[in-house]
């Protein structure tokens, strides 16, 4: 009986075993997952983390549901090397799992601060959000003027940083790298309006700061800015983007650049083997160029067509990626492909002291678009990035 095996248990990797199931209820599916948990939504976390929803609502699939699926779910477990002459993957527990075919959805890991003290946070597993809630409940519990906290970023992880202590009306300042929100993708302007933004809700901004500095002993006091200044800080939530750790990928001689590189199919260039999610570095033929889009969309719609491919039903992978959040109740919305170094020319839509619109576009084509404040443009634009070429 043929064997799949997927690395990775995200959503990527569950909507593929899915996939294969619903076409094949006999093959045997095995997915490897370092996290203790069955797959959960991400998108939900922050949600979670301001009491919207609870806990139990986070988690798409019940143990059951792998059980029920015949889809054997090895939870805490790593995959430590990939075997391709042997077929096999060597794991944590120093076992020798076979395959017959490989998917693998391994996502990014976090960039770490520095520095760790209690009341650093970070926002990307179930586990994060759980330290999170507790971190806050605790500085809700000083006295006013000790609740305070600060953000070191300024992406979509900052922007649920800042949502949050808003919402507990825990004060707090943000901490940039580079010059503003987004500093490689967006314009100025943009930046401008998203810094207005935030200031209109009594937010400090600072920026190019590379590497602020922690004051505590055990537990965090403060965040020291390169003048020397320390600002009072009980929580420093941390987003500063997420990186793909190819090592295991390279030692198997499995192409990676910024991610395993794969085609339109989400095939590697070895026979058999996959990749799908955060970690693909996949031919986009919307956007006519190789790409990689860490979204929960974008995994989810990948996760289906690489299950169906593998099931022997073979589908490219064709998807308008879309990202949407918030900045204090402002809305940021990316459409495609939005790599500024990439494209040719960045025409700017809508420019007011409230809303921004850019538009990407390479080879006379639109491929990609920001919308900020204003995104009544959006489903307009997204049909207009996902015309052929």
């Amino acid at each position: 009986m043929q064997n799949i095996l997927i690395i990775g248990g995200g959503i990527a990797g569950t909507t593929a075993a899915e996939e294969i199931r619903k076409r094949d209820p006999k093959v045997n599916i095995t997915i490897i997952e370092e996290e203790q948990h069955p797959c959960y939504s991400r998108v939900l976390l922050p949600h979670y983390v301001k009491d919207k929803v609870v806990r139990d609502k986070v988690f798409i699939r019940s143990s059951a549901w792998y059980v029920e699926k015949n889809i054997e779910l090895m939870s805490g477990v790593r995959a430590l090397e990939i075997d391709l002459e042997n077929r096999f993957v060597r794991t944590s527990e120093d076992r020798e799992l076979p395959f017959d075919k490989l998917l693998l959805t391994t996502g990014g890991e976090i960039s770490l601060f520095h520095d760790d003290l209690r009341g650093v946070s970070y926002l990307h597993s179930v586990d994060d959000a759980d330290h999170l809630k507790a971190l806050i409940g605790e500085v809700r519990t000083l006295k006013p003027d000790e609740r305070k906290a600060a953000v070191y970023g300024g992406g979509f992880i900052a922007c649920e940083y800042a949502n949050a202590f808003k919402h507990f009306e825990i004060p707090f300042f943000m901490v940039m790298r580079g010059p503003g929100f987004w500093s490689r993708i967006l314009s100025e302007h943009s930046q401008e309006v998203l810094k207005r933004q935030a200031e209109k809700h009594g937010v400090h901004i600072y920026t190019d700061e590379p590497m602020p500095g922690l004051v505590g002993e055990d537990e965090l006091r403060a965040v020291k800015l390169k003048s020397g200044q320390e600002l009072d800080a009980r929580i420093l939530g941390v987003g500063i983007g997420m990186q793909t750790d190819t090592k295991i990928f390279a030692d198997a001689k499995i192409a990676a650049e910024h991610g395993v590189i794969v085609n339109e199919y989400l095939e590697t260039s070895i026979k058999d083997v996959y990749a799908a999610g955060d970690v693909a570095e996949f031919m986009d033929t919307i956007v006519n160029r190789r790409v990689r889009y860490g979204n929960w969309m974008n995994a989810q719609m990948q996760g289906r067509a690489v299950g169906a491919t593998m099931a022997g039903e073979r589908t490219a992978f064709k998807l308008v990626s879309s990202y949407a959040t918030n900045l204090l109740g402002m809305h940021i919305i990316f459409l495609g492909d939005i790599n500024r170094d990439q494209a040719d020319e960045v025409r700017c839509g809508l420019a007011t002291d409230e809303a921004s619109q850019e538009l990407f576009f390479r080879d006379g084509k639109l491929v990609g678009a920001v919308l900020i404040g204003d995104i009544s443009a959006r489903a307009t634009l997204t049909q207009h990035i996902g015309k052929s070429l």
